[in-house]
Formats: C-alpha cells, sequence, structure tokens
C-alpha cells in the first residue's frame, strides 16, 4: 500500500462519506426489515436468506444472526428502537419451506410456501457472462414493479399492499436517476402463484457502432489484426447483443440526468439494459392471519370453511383469547397479593420492633445494641440485684472484666507510685535512716 499523502505532517482526508439522504428521508425514514431463519432449516435456505438481505439492502441488517434460542418477541422488542416494522422470515418443515412476511407489531402476518427457488450463485453459474455489480448497488432501495395482481381480490389486494410497502415510496419529481440501480419484479401467474424477481439496471449509450462501444469500454487496446484499417473497426455494424436486433428500438432512452457509467450522461440516448442477478423466488399464498404469526385466519388456500365453521372457529379463538387474558389477570393477581403480603409482613415486624424498643425505654432496660435488637432484651445481674434486695449495687460488684481489668491496673499503678514516693523519701534522708540502724 502506497504511502498516505500528507500536507504539513497532516494527512489529507480525501475519502469521505456521501450525502444520500434528502430532508423527506430524513423526515419520513424509509421501513427496514429484519430478514431471519426460523427453526432448523438446510444450508440452501440459510444462503436464500443472505440473498434476500441482499435483496432488502440497504435497509435491513445485513449483520443479523438469529439463534434457534431466539423468540420472536425478542426480535419484536428491538424492532421498536431500530424502527423496524417487518420481518422477512423463511421457515421449512418435513415436506415444504415457507416465506412469511410479517408486519410488526400488530401483523398482519402473510404465509407464502416457496414451491421453488434458485440461488443468486446458482444463477450467475449458468450465465455465459455474469453480471457482477459493485458495493454501490447495494447503496440505494430497489424499484418495485407489481404485475397482474387483482385488486378486486381481498387477499390478493392485502398482498400486493404489504409489498409496497416492504420498500420505500419513489417519487418521481424528487427522485435521483443515479439511485435507481436495481429493480424487484413480482409478477402473478394464472396458476395463483407468484414469482419475484432481482434485476441491476445498466445505461448503455446508443447511436454508436460497435467498435465505439468496446473501445469505450475497454481497458485496453483491442486487437486490429484482421482490420485493413481502424475505420474498418469503428464503422463496424451489428448490435451489441443477439436480442438487441428485435428490441433495440424499445429500449432506447434518453436521460434526463447524469446516470452511472461511461457516457451515460444527461441528454444522451442509452439502451436500458436489465441482469438478473438473483435470487429468483417461486411462491404461493397459503394463509393470511390477522396478529403477529398467532390470531384470526382471514384467508387460507388450501381449507375453506363455511359461515357457521368460521363463527364457530371464532367463538373458540374468542374462548382461547379469553382464557388467556383470564390467566394473566390471575397471575398478575397472585403476584400482586404476593408483593403485599410481604411487605405487609415487613410493616409488622417493623412495627413490633418499634413497640417493643418504646416499652423498653420507658423501663430503662433499653440500651440501643444491635444484639439485643436481633435476639431480644434478658435481664442483667445488675438488675437481678435490684430486684431481689431492693437497693442499687455497689458499681464494683457487677463490673464487667473490662472494667475490672481497669481498675486493678489503676490500683497496681497507684501502688507502684507509692513505693516510688517512699523510695525517694527515704533516699533523701540517709542520716536518719542509719541512726535508726544503729539503734538497733
Amino acid at each position: 500500500m502506497g504511502a498516505r499523502t500528507r500536507k504539513g505532517g497532516r494527512r489529507i482526508k480525501r475519502k469521505t462519506q456521501k450525502q444520500t439522504d434528502t430532508e423527506d428521508a430524513a423526515a419520513t425514514p424509509p421501513p427496514r426489515a429484519f430478514v431471519f431463519s426460523k427453526g432448523k432449516v438446510s444450508g440452501a435456505l440459510k444462503d436464500l436468506v443472505e440473498d434476500l438481505k441482499s435483496v432488502m439492502s440497504p435497509n435491513t441488517a445485513r449483520a443479523l444472526r438469529a439463534r434457534r434460542t431466539n423468540k420472536l418477541r425478542d426480535f419484536v422488542d428491538v424492532a421498536g428502537e431500530l424502527k423496524v416494522s417487518f420481518f422477512l422470515i423463511v421457515s421449512a418443515t418435513d415436506k415444504n419451506s415457507y416465506l412469511r412476511v410479517v408486519r410488526s407489531p400488530q401483523g398482519p402476518t402473510l404465509t407464502f410456501r416457496i414451491n421453488s427457488y434458485t440461488l443468486a450463485a446458482d444463477l450467475a453459474a449458468t450465465q455465459r457472462k455474469p453480471y457482477s455489480p459493485g458495493a454501490g448497488v447495494w447503496q440505494s432501495s430497489p424499484l418495485l414493479v407489481l404485475s397482474d395482481f387483482d385488486k378486486s381480490v381481498q387477499h390478493e389486494l392485502l398482498s400486493s399492499t404489504i409489498l409496497q410497502n416492504l420498500f420505500p415510496e419513489f417519487n418521481v419529481a424528487d427522485a435521483k436517476l443515479s439511485a435507481c440501480r436495481r429493480v424487484v419484479l413480482v409478477h402473478k401467474l394464472e396458476d395463483g402463484s407468484s414469482e419475484l424477481r432481482h434485476y441491476v439496471i445498466q445505461a448503455v449509450p446508443t447511436g454508436v457502432s460497435k467498435g465505439v462501444k468496446k473501445l469505450m469500454r475497454g481497458n485496453k487496446l483491442p486487437s486490429l489484426g484482421k482490420y485493413n484499417d481502424m475505420s474498418d473497426f469503428l464503422l463496424r455494424g451489428g448490435y451489441s447483443s443477439e436480442s438487441g436486433a428485435e428490441t433495440d428500438e424499445e429500449e432506447k432512452a434518453e436521460l434526463p440526468q447524469d446516470y452511472v457509467g461511461r457516457g451515460a450522461t444527461a441528454n444522451q440516448k442509452v439502451s436500458i439494459k436489465l441482469h438478473e442477478v438473483g435470487p429468483r423466488l417461486s411462491m404461493t399464498l397459503v394463509k393470511v392471519e390477522d396478529g403477529l404469526c398467532a390470531g384470526a385466519t382471514l384467508y387460507h388456500a388450501l381449507v375453506s370453511k363455511t359461515e357457521g365453521e368460521i363463527a364457530a372457529s371464532e367463538e373458540v379463538r374468542e374462548a382461547r383469547e379469553a382464557l388467556k387474558e383470564q390467566r394473566r389477570q390471575t397471575q398478575e393477581a397472585n403476584v400482586a397479593a404476593k408483593k403485599a403480603a410481604v411487605q405487609a409482613k415487613a410493616d409488622a415486624k417493623l412495627a413490633s420492633r418499634k413497640r417493643r424498643r418504646e416499652s423498653e425505654a420507658e423501663e430503662g432496660a433499653f440500651e440501643g445494641d444491635e444484639e439485643r435488637d436481633a435476639g431480644g432484651l434478658e435481664m442483667t445481674d445488675a438488675d437481678w440485684y435490684k430486684q431481689e434486695v431492693g437497693e442499687e449495687p455497689d458499681p464494683e460488684l457487677f463490673a464487667s472484666r473490662k472494667a475490672q481489668r481497669a481498675s486493678a491496673a489503676k490500683s497496681d499503678a497507684a501502688y507502684a507510685a507509692r513505693s516510688q514516693a517512699r523510695a525517694e523519701q527515704a533516699s533523701s534522708n540517709p542520716k536518719k535512716r542509719r541512726g535508726k540502724t544503729s539503734q538497733k
């Protein structure tokens, strides 16, 4: 790696973050989604989860990892703080795989059965010249195109509405053309299933020959050995692809703004190309629930019920919800009763201690030490002497060992002081002492 350019001993900051958010985007944040798997899934479905994260980029958590111990309420608790409004949950059973699109935190929940899918890596392996998108492709939200959804059918209307809310709104008046890098197509088929495709948009300048396009796109000079003159290479005809001869005129458009790519500038006539980057997903809506993965079933593709059966199931659901609410209230009442009992016991114990202290303070027998407060009060030897004899005992009679030792030490000190005084007095009068000795 080469040395960084410095000026006056300080590093010059050249790479800065581009300001892509507009004022409207700051006022109204785009919808965000969590994409994760639930339960035991295969390795291919885990790869599908990663591909769906690419589709939802940049408004998703690419580094999100869900554990088997995580519950749905764990994601709901975090979603509110991160302003996440949708969950895309991939799960599997022994027979089928499913994709649930959940609106957090109230619902509804759309359950799609995955009929077939093709990963982005598998799709690139089948292409002769796979397109490799750069990092800038994933920095903006894709455009959504819905096809052949019948708005008069209730579950199809709900499906199209939920899919539209997954992606930010596209305002044509304020949109930047350079931010339109991807497109997601959801097409409704005749058999009731839906097909999801993911493409990258590319704008190629048109109105020039194939040789000029190759010279503009290439990083090195082409081989001119088979041409007699440079004009033969630049003026040669032909289309950029095999299908370009049929749809070249329909693909042409004039750019109102600058776009990404060489030669894709404003007022330039370009040819719009779509490169499929995957994943490719075929799915069928099987169930619509009212709540968050649990609630009243609004639509079921495999089960049809009469009005009486619907009313009976609704009564069962209401009874189950009422029982659940009753159990919750009972549990809350039990918890409150236990807390009240503990508090009442603590208050009674505190009141008992207070009364005992007041009574003992009136009798003059309470000294306030912690041992008597914890284990109760007992009469001392001095109290027994006063009760039996009827008079106050001598202070030294029931003195503690510490007091006795202090008194004994005091007596020894006094005796030593008297002995020293006598010795000093005797030494001060030696004649008198010798006279007494001689008399004896």
